[in-house]
């Protein structure tokens, strides 16, 4: 008997299969991989889950009594982020072809073997979790050339408004940042949409006041 891989993460997994026989299948051999399996007959049920629970991955089959599993799965990407394997009994071309322009990461062909399964299951988790860092990554390097925008912006107001050079008024809004013990990025953010404006505008006045 298979025991779960401790040193893996339990992942949530949606496997959507009108077959019962399969279905059952399919959740005991993930169950026993380790994983928290959820299982669904019908493109219905399997979207009342997806509303209702934390997915990881859904393993879908393309032919569902209410619906194209296909559809589902381009539904659950768009909806909820939800990564997904394609199930087939189909090998022709324009089904996989569907399947990968859906947003499949990878497909299984039934009748379904235990190996291969879980070697499916674990790349597609291994994929999406590479999906899902490159997309934290992107949304960080956003995040950070938003606050260099908006510094540049209050560094410019500045400027112009006492007629600095940028490196002091750079080193102008350091100073109300640290006056105010916040990060650079907020203080910026207040000056820019005029928040608290005037407060600022002393304390630059008393800052160059000193200066001088």
């Amino acid at each position: 008997m298979n025991t779960p891989d401790s040193s893996k993460p339990t992942r949530s997994i949606l496997v959507v299969e009108d077959d019962e026989a399969l279905l059952r299948f399919l959740e005991q051999a993930l169950t026993r991989a380790g994983h928290h399996v959820f299982g669904a007959i019908s493109a219905a049920d399997a979207k009342g889950i997806a509303e209702h629970q934390a997915i990881d991955l859904a393993v879908l089959d393309v032919e569902l009594p209410d619906g194209n599993g296909v559809e589902l799965g381009r539904a659950l990407i768009r909806e909820h982020g939800i990564p997904f394997v394609q199930l087939t009994g189909k090998t022709d071309q324009d089904t996989l072809d569907a399947a990968v322009a859906a947003g499949a990461i990878t497909y299984l062909v039934k009748p379904v073997e235990l190996g291969q399964l879980n070697s499916a299951v674990e790349t597609a988790i291994a994929r999406a979790d590479e999906v899902g860092k490159l997309l934290r990554s992107v949304d960080k390097l956003s995040e950070m050339n938003a606050k260099r925008r908006t510094i540049s912006i209050a560094v410019g107001i500045i400027m112009e408004r006492y007629s600095l050079r940028d490196s002091e008024a750079f080193e102008i809004l350091r100073y109300l940042a640290r006056s105010r013990r916040e990060q650079m990025a907020i203080t910026a953010e207040t000056l820019v949409e005029g928040r608290g404006g005037l407060d600022l505008l002393v304390k630059v006045s008393k800052y160059i006041a000193r200066l001088s």
